[in-house]
């Protein structure tokens, strides 16, 4: 029986996939937690292009704000100038993460006609192959800041993340670029954004994560974290991270996470499979089959994927693997844990 922790209210039509082998606990000795938004950080856990291009919002605003002028579609021809902006065509944008949403960000924005480029070094197969052929493949991160007219932020909130646009990254940048950030506020610098947004080295940011001080900045658009609201999100992400919870906790995969990588050897059918996650250093792997092999088990499949300093290995045997042998396993300096999933 498997315990799940939800942090927020989780759709029902999401937890109605969890079958009698799972149970929704209040504690937070739960195998798994499901969440939508919460600082994990400190927990104790047991063992858009178009705004930031023309003024829209500007001219949206001015509409309304002149909708009871009689002669409005006299004004409309008058007053278009003051919103001008500068035409995506041709331009070069650069996308910074490409996840999920950032592989759709750089798809869609060479169908409007812009050069692309996009930077990820942990880019998963199934996020390359939904990717234009047209997007070029940035080498570092400094080409994104050196050639682009536009840059968006897709990336997650990490340590080495965090003022990802900063001072010195602004400084590499062309002058006049145009910065969107749909991901976390504190991947921009909002002393160094609001020194380049004033001095016209930044001519827009886009943020919708707005905060006391960006909320004021100028140059900027601030909207709220409208990503995720619809009615149809909260069903989708629900099913989605359900889904995901399951194939891991039955299966060993891993999608979708933000610190180990993505790993996938689809639905057991081998008698044993072991999980293992582990510090991404040299000879853990031959140490793993020098161990299955005094055990007496065959390899029949495995993989090992790694994400800076973590990796994760899943291994499926010819045989069942027996708890001495995950404990001997655990017992490699270096493993974190190591898990063992059934066939279903």
């Amino acid at each position: 029986m498997y315990k799940v922790k939800c942090l927020n209210p989780i759709s029902d039509s999401g937890l109605d996939l969890l079958n009698e082998n799972y149970i929704i606990t209040e504690d937070m000795d739960a195998e798994a937690i499901l969440v939508r938004s919460a600082d994990m950080n400190k927990m104790e856990i047991p063992s858009c292009l178009l705004i930031s291009s023309r003024d829209i919002v500007g001219g949206v605003n001015w509409a309304q704000a002149n909708k009871d002028e009689p002669e409005i579609a006299k004004l409309v021809e008058k007053g278009k100038g003051a919103f001008v902006g500068p035409e995506l065509l041709g331009k070069k944008l650069g996308v910074i993460g490409l996840g999920a949403i950032g592989a759709l960000v750089a798809t869609c924005a060479t169908k409007l006609g812009m050069q692309v480029i996009g930077y990820d070094p942990y880019i998963t197969v199934s996020n390359a192959w939904c990717i234009s052929e047209k997007v070029k493949r940035a080498l570092s991160i400094d080409e994104i800041y050196e050639e682009c007219d536009y840059i968006t932020l897709h990336l997650p909130l990490l340590p080495e993340t965090k003022n990802t646009i900063c001072k010195e990254t602004i400084a590499k940048m062309k002058d006049g670029v145009r910065i969107l950030n749909f991901s976390r506020d504190t991947l921009v610098n909002d002393d160094n954004m609001l020194e380049a947004l004033t001095s016209g080295k930044i001519a827009k940011y886009v943020t919708d994560f707005p905060n006391a001080k960006t909320i004021n900045f100028p140059n900027t658009i601030a909207i709220p974290h409208l990503g995720a609201s619809t009615p149809e999100s909260e069903d989708n992400c629900a099913f989605m991270a359900v889904n995901q919870i399951m194939d891991y906790m039955e299966n060993g995969n891993i999608i979708n996470s933000v610190n180990y990588p993505e790993c996938n050897m689809g639905v057991c059918q081998k008698p044993g499979r072991i999980g293992i996650l582990h510090k991404n250093v040299p000879n853990m792997i031959s140490q793993f089959a020098t161990i299955l092999g005094d055990a007496n088990l065959n390899i029949a499949e495995m993989t090992n994927k790694s994400k800076k300093d973590w990796a994760y290995a899943l291994i499926d045997t010819e045989c069942p693997i027996s708890a001495d042998t995950v404990a001997t396993i655990s017992a490699v300096n270096g493993v974190v844990k190591a898990r063992v999933f059934n066939k279903n």
